[in-house]
């Protein structure tokens, strides 16, 4: 019995190194095929309103918002900045963007109105009243973005027929020194990065893969109800891609990528961070999640050579970490990494796989998650529960234009 329990975990051990071997050789070529095709000057660029919520002020967060202030926009252009309280830290920077930038069409929202455990979807939607334009930008406020961004993704709706264009982003440690922000932008290069790539390319853009999505305003009153379709859900960008798949709408991958910023300096504050997105993959896509170990097989590998010292099996982990080596590689040429990414040790890179394995089984122990201070409970479907909001009305608010 114990024998066959052995080999058992022995086969089970090889036969997911070697998928994870495929997976990389994939991920190779699909990383080299990215970018998609820049935006063609000849192509109209429409009118767009950007949504930019915000809570509280965070390490870059001035960068991040004046890289919206500063777009090579041929068309109008609205910047809409929303907050939930007056007190907000991230009010003054928004107040200061708008005198720096007279000539841009700046509206600061202040309303403490919620809808959902969603704080963030509520805010979103106390901004949408004041939406101008057709074309929705909603960006997450970490997000740092080059000049040409916002043309480049809204000219897509003038060229296709899409309802949603959504870019892949890259992470910027916002400490180069500190060796936890370095972690931290590798999950994103290394692992992130290329699985979106995979699943993109591969089975065709069906997920909404950023904290920067441009989205038809059609879309967004009729099929996302001006948002409300999202208050009691995390993952925003995953439900609306969800509910784009299912009314049959095309979602397009933008032709650039942008940076997120990666603010975690301590160990357990970036784990947490991460936790919460392996468990908000977990109820989204649960066969998905599970299918994850063949992105991180290292430490798999390792206990292949372990339960069975020799040259294949050492050969098999050795591959592994070499190609992983290569995929970041891959993608660093291709689309170019953060300017305070630094190219990791071997071991580093090892490293940052045996705890991404790490936080993926502890996603398995629990259905909670914390955010941005708050305790949720994700239930299947990625819908939260909260018992810390108040819905709309109770007490009413009256939405305050912060001049």
């Amino acid at each position: 019995m114990v024998e066959f329990v052995y080999w058992s975990v022995f086969a089970v051990c090889l036969a997911v190194s070697l998928g994870a071997l495929g997976y990389l050789l994939l991920a190779i070529w699909c990383v080299s095929r990215l970018p998609p095709k820049s935006h063609d000057p000849s192509v109209p660029v429409p009118a767009a309103t950007v949504l930019k919520p915000l809570c509280g002020d965070e390490p870059r967060l001035r960068e991040a918002l004046e890289s919206f202030c500063t777009q090579d926009f041929p068309a109008p252009l609205q910047i809409i900045f929303g907050m939930r309280s007056p007190t907000d830290t991230a009010l003054p920077i928004a107040r200061e963007l708008k005198a720096q930038y007279p000539h841009l069409d700046i509206e600061i929202v202040v309303d403490p109105r919620v809808y959902g455990p969603n704080f963030k979807a509520s805010n979103v939607i106390n901004m949408m009243p004041l939406a101008k334009h057709d074309v929705i930008i909603v960006s997450d406020s970490d997000i740092i973005i080059p000049p040409d961004s916002l043309r480049q993704i809204a000219a897509r709706f003038a060229a296709s027929d899409a309802s949603i264009v959504s870019a892949l982003y890259r992470g910027a440690p916002v400490d180069a020194d500190n060796w936890v922000s370095q972690l931290g932008a590798l999950y994103i290069d290394a692992y992130y990065l290329p699985a979106a790539a995979v699943d993109g390319i591969t089975f065709g853009v069906s997920n909404c893969y950023s904290p920067l999505l441009a989205l038809r305003r059609e879309f967004v009153a009729t099929d996302l109800d001006n948002f409300r379709a999202i208050v009691n859900a995390i993952g925003d960008d995953a439900h609306i891609g969800r509910i784009a798949m299912e009314r049959g709408r095309r979602i397009e991958l933008a032709p650039f990528m942008v940076l997120t910023t990666i603010p975690e300096t301590r160990i357990e504050k970036l784990l947490l961070h991460e936790l919460r997105w392996q468990r908000t993959t977990r109820a989204l896509r649960p066969v998905g999640h599970v299918a994850m170990v063949f992105t991180h097989a290292l430490p798999i590998a390792l206990l292949a050579v372990l339960l069975a010292p020799g040259a294949a099996t050492a050969l098999l982990f050795g591959s592994l970490a070499a190609l992983r080596a290569v995929l970041l590689a891959t993608v660093e040429a291709k689309l170019g990494r953060a300017a305070t990414a630094k190219n990791p040790t071997p071991w580093f890179l090892m490293l940052r796989e045996f705890l991404y394995v790490g936080v993926w089984v502890w996603s398995f122990a629990s259905r909670s998650i914390v955010y941005r201070g708050r305790k949720l409970r994700v239930r299947p479907g990625a819908r939260i529960h909260a018992d810390d909001f108040v819905a709309a009305g109770l007490p009413s608010a009256e939405r305050e234009h912060a001049a």
